[in-house]
Order: structure tokens, then C-alpha cells, then sequence
């Protein structure tokens, strides 16, 4: 079995398309069609479903998938050790983010340092959901990702490693009755109509459990994908919302809002926080490992300070 015919299939199932899988792994369509029609062959089962119209992977097509990104993240590992010995960086580094990043962290900077000093290590970036990250690493389609939390989490098979935390925080229109005042309870921020993220994401999600820890319930008007656009509703009037603290200033139209602190004293309202998720390494002199090397320029670069060195 070809390292390739593994690239392949992987193409074809991250692209959902011959025509695209081709133009990702820089050969012509014939090559990855001929290329998966071996591997089904070598394997003995059917991999891919083509029709005219789309491409979609087997029951098998998806087990052998998984395998298939493991070996692959295995090999590239292997070949990282092993260029490690003349002290020259390359191969290849997968990072996931999320949109709630920006404000917290100067990604282009931290990018553009580690381009600059190690000019042959390959870097691609992906945006995520929160509910992808931990499989998509785990499965070494990703080498490590942001990861939205609440207190201290573990998740089988990975490291978790924190890097902020923040403070939830109520927003509303400077010119809502609620704007008088500098903070709110639980309770009363609940009577009035909400700009919230919609049920997927995971603050989302965190803030509907402070509601239900209080046995609180609020309505609902809007819900939106992003947190810029809640800023953004919620500025022009349309509801309130609780977004992070950093969050709820991070943004143009910040400056149209007024925050207000969260008075609720019991419970205790949970603190938001980011932390990098990360396969757990093999234990060995790694000093030229990829991973610590982003978490290295990424810990100088960040904008809110780091409480503890980050290392896998």
C-alpha cells in the first residue's frame, strides 16, 4: 500500500470532490480516481460511492478513513524526529480556530515569527466549530486547536492545556433601560429579550447552563452564528446577551454598549476560557517539536498573559 493512495482518499473525503482532491494533491483527476481504485482493490472493499452528481465515503470508506489520518500523522511524526537530528525545522504543522480567538491571541503575528524562523515548516490553518475539535485532532487531521471550555475538562487520548480565562459579562444598547445601571443579577437580565449564539456553540451552550443552575429561563428573539454579529444586534437595540468580557469590547460597535457586570454571588457564575488541545506526545528528547514551537511563539505573541509556560 502507497503513503499516496492514503493522501488520496483523504483528499477525496476533506474535498468531497475528484475534480477538487486532484487540484489539493497537484495531480490530474485520473491519478486520484486510478489511485483510490487501487487501494479498494488492496483493501477488498469498496471505499467511495461515485455518482454523477457526488462523491460520499462508505460505511467502511469512513473506519478506514480514521486509520488512514492516524498513519499519516504517525509518518509525519516519525519524519519530524528524524529531521530533528540536523537541527533544522520542517514538515508540516495543522492548527484549528476558532472565531472567539482574535481578541485573546495576534495569530498573523505569531504565524508571520514562525514563517520567519523556520522558513521550511509548512503551516495551515483551519477554522473550526468547537464540537469538531477534539476527534479532528485526535484522528490527526489537526496537530492542535483552540478549544472553548468551561472549569477544567478532560478529554480521553488528548492533553488539554489552558490558556485564558474570562469573565462573563451582560451587554445591551447604551440607550436600554438596563444601560443605567453598572451591574445585574442573573434574574433580572433573564426578564429581558436575548441576541444569543445559536444552540451549537459552545458558550451557547455555558450560558444556558448558568440559566438552568438558577432555574432561570430568558426568551430568545435571535440567534445568530458569530459573537461580532450578537455585539452587533445588541448595539443596534434588539435584545441583550452575556458574552466574555474581552469579547464584549473586542469589536467596533463596543463602543455603543454598555457592559455590565454579573452580580449573581451563589452560584458562582462559571468562568468562559480557550485552552489548546493536542495528542499527548511520546515521551523522548523532542526539543524541536512543532507543536511546542507554536505554543512557544504563541505564549509571546498572545495579548492577555499566559499563566503558565504551554508544552506538550
Amino acid at each position: 500500500m502507497d503513503i499516496r493512495h492514503l493522501q488520496h482518499l483523504i483528499a477525496v473525503a476533506d474535498e468531497g470532490s475528484f475534480t477538487k482532491a486532484a487540484r489539493k494533491v497537484h495531480i490530474v483527476q485520473s491519478g486520484v480516481s486510478s489511485s483510490i481504485k487501487e487501494l479498494e482493490e488492496e483493501v477488498g472493499v469498496r471505499l467511495i460511492e461515485r455518482t454523477t452528481r457526488s462523491v460520499a465515503l462508505t460505511d467502511a470508506g469512513k473506519v478506514f478513513l480514521q486509520h488512514a489520518r492516524a498513519s499519516l500523522a504517525a509518518i509525519e511524526e516519525g519524519l519530524q524526529s528524524v529531521r530533528e537530528f540536523d537541527g533544522i525545522v520542517r514538515g508540516r504543522l495543522r492548527i484549528g480556530v476558532l472565531q472567539s480567538l482574535i481578541p485573546y491571541l495576534d495569530m498573523p503575528l505569531v504565524l508571520k515569527n514562525i514563517r520567519t524562523d523556520y522558513p521550511l515548516l509548512e503551516i495551515e490553518v483551519r477554522s473550526v466549530t468547537a464540537d469538531a475539535v477534539p476527534e479532528m485532532v485526535r484522528s490527526g487531521e489537526l496537530d492542535l486547536s483552540f478549544h472553548a471550555l468551561h472549569g477544567s475538562p478532560t478529554i480521553p487520548g488528548l492533553v488539554v492545556l489552558p490558556f485564558i480565562e474570562d469573565t462573563l459579562v451582560g451587554i445591551c444598547g447604551v440607550d436600554h433601560p438596563l444601560a443605567a445601571k453598572d451591574k445585574v443579577s442573573m434574574d433580572s437580565i433573564s426578564q429581558e429579550n436575548f441576541v444569543d449564539l445559536t444552540p451549537g456553540r459552545a458558550t451557547r451552550r455555558m450560558i444556558d447552563r448558568e440559566f438552568a443552575v438558577r432555574n432561570l429561563h430568558r426568551r430568545t428573539v435571535i440567534e445568530v452564528g458569530e459573537v461580532h454579529t450578537v455585539v452587533q444586534f445588541v448595539s443596534r437595540g434588539l435584545g441583550v446577551a452575556i458574552v466574555p468580557s474581552v469579547l464584549a469590547r473586542a469589536f467596533p460597535e463596543s463602543s455603543d454598549l454598555k457592559v455590565l457586570a454579573i452580580a449573581d454571588r451563589q452560584p458562582a457564575l462559571t468562568r468562559w476560557g480557550l485552552a489548546i488541545v493536542a495528542k499527548a506526545r511520546t515521551k523522548g528528547k523532542e526539543p524541536l517539536s512543532t507543536v511546542n514551537l507554536f505554543l512557544e511563539a504563541m505564549r509571546k505573541a498572545s495579548k492577555l498573559p499566559v499563566k503558565r509556560r504551554l508544552r506538550v
